[in-house]
Order: structure tokens, then C-alpha cells, then sequence
């Protein structure tokens, strides 16, 4: 197998979680020719865990076998020592979770024609996959079992690419996992999977089906306050109309929704290619366009769209901060207890992100996840996922009784001190730019 310091030069770690780290890298021929990609490595701490190294391996192999433009291209897969690695095409753009948040961010919605080809586009990816065969025409019986926004990639030239493999079920894997764990986000689950029930396709559709509802309500559609709660809201079905909140949503295309998502096996839409003919034949009735040249022009206006962080937000910052300081006095002082960021400053410009990025975020959470626990929004229904904050609160030493008086402000007086230069530095920035 290919070593990545023979094939590839390392450009920079883009992200690291609980089973992988993502690189941003550089692929490298004889003749020079050299090719952007990313490079996922299964974490060296998990390197001695058959499971998981199993995992990586299923992962790569089924997804090197896969060669269609709604799929993300799995290019090399080689080792280093004991640790294993994949090279994957690297994509201009966000992935699912992200576009939804920053619509929301910016106060904007997605077009329902938009949100329609989207979900149209994951349809004919998955429909690919679910129609796989091997070279004597058997069917390989693929299942992604994680559809979702995070593993949804979609690039500023309106590209739509599902990604991460991780938990397909394919005839080809070699790791068996214990049929009677559920897997997958907990949040796209299916009614019949969270009864313990085998998965098949119309698991997969109904995960479309979500993520469709998600894209034109702006929020979850199960979001319970804990992983209980969320599974239970699955295991109910209960999907509320989307007409009635949106003006370009009529009933026509609240049936379909309600077929992708249908409990009943039998109602659902039977195969991802019938759910996407279905959609496009809802758009062509109402006259409605939807190609990857009008996805291409939402995704530039949503990447390309800055935030103007106003002189208000910053006052109303460094009012809200001399508050917290004189309301905490003597009391131990937490960074992350304290709101140092409101959202306009937490807003970052993302006109160009990495596949590393777009890969769904693999933190603490979800390697509680890994280990069958879902990662809910602790009840956040109004909001795809909560504000981002710091992987680790920084912790400020607490003052004890016994120090000098005067000793407890010195922290205060510090933070109050790199506030003013915060605010000095964005004035500047205004001015410069």
C-alpha cells in the first residue's frame, strides 16, 4: 500500500475527533503533477482496536468501489506503520449542517426549489449505491444507515455529495456489528430502525426525507431533550405539515415529504430513485427550476455573505462582559460560563472551506456517539445545533480567602484590558477596510 509520505505532502491538519483525524494534503506524481485532496487517518490511539481498524478498512474498501458524481471519491488508501489512512477528493464548499445553520445565522431561508434539489441530488447518490452491484451483477445490498446534513457535502459550484461510509452496511464488511445496536445519528433515524428492525433502503429515504423537512423549516424535526426523548419522537412519527409555514411550500409537495417520511414501510417511497423522479416531476408541473446552476448561486451568496459586526454589537459585548465581572466578584471566574462571543462575532467568513471541514465533526460527543449514545441538541429544537463554543473551557484559577485583596481583580482588570483591545482591533479593521 501507498505511504503518505512517498504519495503525499501534508499540508495542514484541518480536524481530529474521536476515530479520525482529516489533513489537508497534497497529492504528488513522479512528474510533478500534483492534486489537492484530503487525507482522513484513523486516530494512532485506535490503531490496536481490531474494531475500529475493521471499521476504517470496510469504510475505504466499499467506498473506493463507488464512481459517481453524488458521492465523494475515495482516491488512495494506504498505511503508515500501524496507522491507516484514506485519500479523498476535496470539495469547494460546506457541508449540510453548516449551510443550514448559516441560513439561519443570516436570517435567510432556503428556496423550497433548492431544498427540493438537494434532496433530489442525495436521492440519485444513494440510489447509486443502492443499486451497486459486483462484477457478477450480485447486488453488494449497500445501506448507508448515517445520511445526514454533516455527511451531505455541497459545493459552491452546486455539486451535492454524500460522504462517510462508516456505518454503511454492505455484503463486502468484514466487521459484523451486533445487530441489535442502533446506529446512526439519533435524529435521522428511522421508526423501523429504532424498533431494532433490520435496515434497507427506505431507511436511508426516509433520513432524505428529514433532511428535506430540516431544509424548509430551518430546525429539527426530532429534537428531544436528551437522546431518550429524541428516540421516542422518532419511534412516533409524528411529522408536522410544512404549507402552512412557508408560502412557496404548497400541499402538493407537503405529500411527498409526508411519503418519504411515512412510518409505514409500505406508504414510503419505495426506492431513492422513485422519490427523486417524484420531486422532479413536482417541479416540472409547477414550473419550477432547479438545476446545479441555481444551487450554485444560493451556496456563493451564502458562503460569500459577510457578517458587519456594528459598533452596537461591540458596546453591547463589553457592557454585557463589566456586568458579568462585577456580578461574579469574588466567585471563581469561568471562560465559557460567560458569553464572550454574541452570534454576530462568532460568524466567521467560510468562502473557503475544505472537505476536512465539511466532514462531519467527529468531537467528544460523538465518540459518546461511537459508543451507541446519540449527540442531541440537549433539547435546541429551534436551532440545528447549538452556537458553536471552545472544545475545552479555559479555566481561570480561582483566588483563594487567604490571597490578597487586591489579588482578586488582577484577572478581571486583564480580560476587561483585552476587551478594550478587542474593541480597538475592529474599529481599526472598520476603518481599514
Amino acid at each position: 500500500m501507498a505511504s503518505v509520505h512517498q504519495r503525499y505532502r501534508i499540508i495542514e491538519k484541518i480536524d481530529a475527533g474521536g476515530m479520525a483525524e482529516i489533513y489537508k494534503g497534497v497529492a504528488v506524481s513522479l512528474d510533478g503533477f500534483e492534486r489537492a485532496v484530503a487525507i482522513k487517518r484513523i486516530l494512532p490511539s485506535l490503531t490496536q482496536d481490531p474494531k475500529f481498524v475493521a471499521m476504517f478498512l470496510d469504510e475505504a474498501r466499499l467506498s473506493m468501489q463507488l464512481t459517481h458524481a453524488n458521492v465523494v471519491q475515495i482516491l488512495d488508501m494506504g498505511r503508515v506503520g500501524e496507522t491507516y489512512f484514506m485519500a479523498m477528493e476535496l470539495v469547494d464548499g460546506a457541508n449540510l449542517r453548516r449551510v443550514m445553520q448559516r441560513t439561519i445565522d443570516l436570517g435567510m431561508q432556503v428556496p423550497a426549489n433548492v431544498a427540493c434539489f438537494l434532496a433530489m441530488e442525495i436521492a440519485k447518490g444513494l440510489a447509486y449505491a443502492h443499486e451497486k452491484t459486483d462484477p457478477q451483477g450480485q447486488s453488494l445490498g449497500i445501506v448507508h444507515r448515517d445520511v445526514s446534513p454533516p455527511n451531505v457535502l455541497v459545493s459552491r459550484q452546486g455539486e451535492v455529495k454524500i460522504t462517510d461510509f462508516g456505518l454503511a452496511k454492505a455484503k463486502s464488511n468484514v466487521f459484523v456489528s451486533d445487530v441489535n445496536v442502533v446506529k446512526g445519528k439519533f435524529a435521522y433515524l428511522s421508526p423501523e430502525v429504532v424498533e431494532g428492525k433490520e435496515p434497507d433502503g427506505r431507511s436511508d429515504i426516509y433520513a432524505v426525507g428529514i433532511i428535506l423537512w430540516e431544509l424548509l423549516c430551518g430546525r429539527k424535526l426530532f429534537a428531544g431533550k436528551n437522546d431518550n426523548d429524541t428516540i421516542e419522537l422518532v419511534r412516533k412519527g409524528e411529522i408536522p405539515k410544512v404549507a402552512p409555514t412557508r408560502a412557496d411550500v404548497d400541499d402538493d409537495l407537503d405529500k411527498l415529504i409526508q411519503r418519504a417520511l411515512a412510518k409505514n414501510l409500505k406508504r414510503r417511497f419505495q426506492t431513492c430513485r422513485e422519490m427523486e423522479q417524484e420531486l422532479g416531476n413536482y417541479l416540472a408541473r409547477k414550473g419550477l427550476r432547479a438545476t446545479t446552476a441555481d444551487l450554485s448561486q444560493f451556496m456563493r451568496e451564502l458562503l460569500d455573505t459577510q457578517y458587519e459586526i456594528e459598533t452596537f454589537d461591540v458596546l453591547t459585548l463589553l457592557t454585557h462582559e463589566m456586568h458579568e465581572l462585577a456580578r461574579l466578584g469574588q466567585v471563581d471566574l469561568t471562560i465559557g460560563q460567560i458569553p464572550l462571543r454574541p452570534a454576530a462575532l462568532r460568524a466567521k467568513s467560510v468562502s473557503k472551506l475544505e472537505i476536512g471541514k465539511m466532514l462531519d465533526n467527529l468531537d467528544e460527543s460523538e465518540l459518546d456517539e461511537l459508543a451507541h449514545n446519540d449527540t442531541s441538541d440537549g433539547g435546541l429544537a429551534d436551532r440545528l445545533e447549538p452556537a458553536e463554543v471552545s472544545r475545552a473551557s479555559t479555566m481561570l484559577a480561582a483566588h483563594s480567602p487567604q490571597k490578597n485583596a487586591k489579588s482578586k481583580w488582577v484577572i478581571p482588570a486583564v480580560i476587561v484590558f483585552c476587551l478594550l483591545l478587542t474593541v480597538a482591533a475592529l474599529v481599526a479593521f472598520r476603518v481599514i477596510r
